[in-house]
């Protein structure tokens, strides 16, 4: 077989496999959010951010991935989700979501995640606006932060 009908085999085979494959399924209101997290009273931070991916699947309706770089070395943190119900602009008083647990290690870099299952939303959290931002704790002291973010659920 010559070079060029191996190609030819090999574009049609690809365009194929792509026609016929899954796409992937999204949340339809709200996609992914990339926060980045501030440092509060001068805490060690190169860089920080929390994704925030709404998958909204039947298993996962939320993927969160927590990043610190160049934060304290050998630290546990606290990485809360902090949710203002009906108030998108988080100018009331936050209910906790529970939080996850991150670990840096000796030059001050960790990664975490939490999945939330569509169980952990209260059913009448659904089709609606929410304030939403995240805290970062060591020791009880909220150490960094991300700004409000508008959420809404379907």
């Amino acid at each position: 077989m010559s070079n060029l009908l191996r190609a030819a085999v090999g574009l049609v085979a690809t365009v194929v496999v792509l026609a016929l494959a899954p796409g992937a399924v999204a949340d339809e209101v709200y996609h992914s959010e990339h926060m980045r997290l501030e440092p509060v009273g001068g805490a060690p931070l190169g860089k920080g951010f929390v994704e925030n991916i709404h998958a909204d699947g039947p298993q996962v309706y939320a993927h969160e991935v927590y990043v610190l770089n160049h934060a304290l070395p050998n630290t546990v943190y606290e990485v809360h989700l902090l949710a203002y119900p009906f108030d998108p602009a988080c100018e009331g008083t936050p209910a906790g979501f529970g939080f996850t647990t991150l670990i840096t290690n000796g030059t001050g870099n960790g990664r975490a995640k939490r999945l939330i299952r569509p169980a952990d939303v209260p059913a009448e959290l659904r089709d609606a606006t929410h304030g939403i931002r995240w805290e970062v704790r060591s020791g009880g002291a909220t150490v960094y932060t991300t700004d409000c973010t508008g959420v809404t659920l379907d």
